[in-house]
């Protein structure tokens, strides 16, 4: 076609047409009746053969968005959906937004949020360490991260999308769970430290609550989480002031 050919073959045009593509996205002024502003939104789904993203057009498409979600094949087969890998997924937005969740979320929303991100990591890094020695060679406390990151995939990431309430979540609940979950996690942390037992703290009843509070409809949030939260400190108390005796 007497064009000049790009990497692996791909037109040197690739980058600029891909770019013009996902401009279109934006906030938008409707051509029509005055006054109609809306957004619009371009999501590419990039699908590279054998799953390796080196290659040019997946490369060509991270330069220009600045939101990636990496679908993991492994997450699929185990049934965890949506099947995203959260190791490898990023968003270039979040300090865009902080002012905007702090507003209308919580103040704490970031901080929480890289909080969840730092257990995920050493989830990955300690799950290295239980393939060579396995788990009772971690420490109690390398052990709580464990069960607080099992609890972050499968009570948080983990969605279905057919049951009629966990089909969709507004910020302000997915806040709160997250906060309940992080709020297991700093009190076993301290539980530990006093000497509580690790399965005492991993059987807590109330941790099949803040597992099911993704299927608490929206209009009762409030209350139930307050709950929730409650129990949660009780029960806490409980076995620190059992271990104290």
């Amino acid at each position: 076609l007497e064009e000049m050919p790009g990497e692996e073959g791909y037109p040197a045009y690739l980058s600029s047409r891909l770019a013009q593509f996902y401009e279109r996205a934006g906030k938008v002024v409707a051509i029509g009746t005055e006054g109609r502003v809306g957004a619009l939104s371009a999501i590419g789904a990039v699908s590279p053969p054998g799953g390796d993203i080196s290659e040019p057009v997946t490369q060509a498409t991270l330069r220009i968005v600045k939101v990636f979600w990496g679908l993991d094949s492994n997450l699929a087969y185990r049934r965890h959906f949506p099947a995203i890998n959260w190791l490898i997924s990023y968003s270039l937005y979040g300090d865009r937004m902080q002012d905007w969740y702090t507003k209308n979320i919580s103040r704490d929303f970031e901080k929480y949020r890289s909080e969840m991100m730092k257990i995920l990591q050493e989830e990955s890094e300690l799950e290295e360490i239980v393939r060579l020695v396995g788990v009772d060679a971690l420490s109690p406390k390398d052990r709580v991260t464990l069960e607080a990151a099992r609890s972050i995939r499968e009570d948080y990431l983990h969605q279905d999308a057919f049951h009629d309430v966990d089909t969709y979540a507004t910020m302000q609940k997915q806040f709160k769970m997250l906060k309940l979950i992080l709020s297991y996690f700093y009190k076993a942390q301290d539980a530990v430290k006093k000497d509580v037992e690790l399965k005492e703290l991993f059987d807590m009843p109330v941790r099949e609550k803040i597992g099911r509070a993704k299927y608490i409809p929206e209009d009762k949030i409030d209350s139930e989480f307050q709950k929730i939260e409650q129990a949660l400190s009780d029960e806490m108390d409980a076995l620190v002031a059992k271990e104290s005796e």
